[in-house]
């Protein structure tokens, strides 16, 4: 009976380690996927292309369309 506690005991660590493992490489990542996306938001942002397709980074239709605040 011992021996079956102590193998559940270390099942529990070894399934608890791989818990914080996997939590905090997913909040590394968060992090890393944030500062990518403050990165392009800042190039030129996202713009809807359709209602099916996610948003891609285009170039502006018409010179008059630019922001005041754009560069060049």
């Amino acid at each position: 009976m011992r021996q079956v506690f102590a193998a559940a005991a270390l099942a529990a660590l070894a399934v608890g380690g791989n818990h914080f493992y996997r939590y905090f490489n997913r909040k590394r990542k968060n992090r890393l996927q944030q500062a990518k996306l403050e990165v392009w938001e800042g190039e030129g942002g996202a713009l809807p292309v359709a209602t099916r397709r996610g948003a891609e980074q285009i170039a502006p239709q018409t010179p008059a369309a630019a922001s005041p605040r754009a560069d060049g």
